[in-house]
């Protein structure tokens, strides 16, 4: 058995242009606090993690759950507002629905999504793109403040119980490889946003990724699968 868990933004669905902006934008609207947008600065790049840096850069003690319960609810309003101004669809990045398909329906792989972002809009996000959040064991933000937890929960929640050979991390920031990394987990970079030794623009070709991820592929007469190649410095584009 071969666990394979996604992120979200910037890996399967083609979010990271609005995404931060509303996110900030809800703190600002609910807490009247400015933040710095450099999420690479923050201890851990996820909803909670952030939202706790925010607090502690100014000053803010006590019982934060308040401002955790205005802060989400702001933003889960401001992600559903851009969804439904868009008939509540987004650019995936380029085979990702159909790659997480495929995958899901093979017996020996579980598959699972951690993604720093809180589950409400997480959720939105993969629906957007076609995915059902329900059927892929889905571990957010709103389990743990560190990504390595989150993985962990994701792991948890899309093993039940059954013993795994390998596991294996997509994502396209320098801390989903890094959370890798601390776990003993193989890391697979998507687009070009994060160098690694195994890394592809997209999920189009997928031969080329089974052989990554060091899944069977079985051989058929006549026929080629085209997409981007592993290690390709081309940026993605959006469908």
């Amino acid at each position: 058995m071969h666990l394979v868990v996604f992120d979200v933004d910037g890996t399967l669905v083609e979010s990271e242009g609005f995404d931060g902006i509303l996110y900030a934008r809800a703190i600002r609207n609910t807490l009247k606090i400015d933040v710095d947008e450099d999420w690479s600065g923050y201890r851990h790049q996820t909803d909670g993690g952030i939202l706790n840096e925010v607090l502690d850069r100014n000053g803010s003690g006590g019982d934060r759950s308040l401002a955790h319960g205005s802060v989400r609810r702001e933003f889960i309003t401001l992600v559903s507002d851009y969804l439904a101004s868009r008939g509540d669809r987004l650019p995936e990045v380029p085979g990702a629905r159909a790659f997480v398909s495929r995958l899901a329906a093979r017996p020996d792989v579980a598959i699972g999504i951690a993604t720093g972002g809180w589950k409400e809009t997480a959720a939105m996000k993969l629906r957007a793109i076609g995915l059902d959040p329900d059927s892929l064991s889905l571990a957010s933000g709103s389990d743990a403040e560190s990504r390595v937890e989150i993985m962990q929960v994701a792991e948890t929640r899309a093993l039940a119980g059954r013993a795994v050979d390998r596991k294996t991390y997509f994502g396209n920031r320098p801390w989903d490889r890094e959370a890798s990394r601390r776990l003993g987990w193989h890391f697979i970079g998507i687009g070009p946003d994060v160098m690694h030794s195994s890394r592809f623009d997209d999920f189009l070709d997928y031969q080329s990724l089974a052989r990554a991820l060091a899944l069977s592929v079985p051989t058929v007469a006549g026929a080629t699968e085209t997409g981007s190649r592993p290690g390709s410095t081309g940026r993605r584009s959006a469908t």
